[in-house]
């Protein structure tokens, strides 16, 4: 609902477009661009930094949570890492959901196991795949541009 401007819509696996049900709003479309925009900075400065592929403004979330124990409780060492993704921020057009179990990467000699280092760059690397087959072709993300200060008119 978020990618959609607050209207919900039935998940498909189907390559044609659906359109929303315009009685189903569950929230504004202005909160809705809120929430587009603050997940777009958690790929650009926050937990996901890691699926930034730049050209196609991904926007998303990730999530790392303990798994049960059998028994009660939660295991220490094992967690389940996902990363929930839209792109491109400013008009989503994709969702993509990455959810690892018990996965474990190695930084530097260190195991991490959060979803900021193991789902979302499996979802930069399937991005990259992805988008390209989908038809997408990357843009110039206002993100990733340098200001320009001079150019050869002058400076006015």
């Amino acid at each position: 609902m978020i990618a959609n401007g607050g209207r919900r819509v039935t998940p498909s696996i189907v390559l044609q477009d659906v359109a929303p049900d315009e009685s189903s709003r569950v929230i504004s479309e202005r909160s809705a661009a809120q929430v587009r925009s603050m997940l777009r900075q958690v790929v650009l400065r926050g937990t996901a930094r890691q699926a930034d592929v730049p050209g196609y403004e991904v926007a998303g979330k990730t999530g790392t949570a303990d798994k049960p124990l059998p028994h009660g409780g939660y295991a220490r060492d094992r967690v389940i890492s996902t990363f929930a993704s839209f792109f491109p921020a400013t008009h989503p057009e994709f969702v993509l959901v990455i959810a690892l179990d018990e996965p474990v990467n190695v930084i530097n000699g260190t195991k991490v196991r959060t979803a900021g280092w193991t789902a979302a760059p499996v979802a930069a690397k399937a991005i990259r795949r992805i988008a390209p087959i989908m038809g997408l072709r990357p843009g110039a993300d206002p993100e990733h541009l340098a200001p320009v200060l001079y150019t050869l008119a002058g400076n006015e």
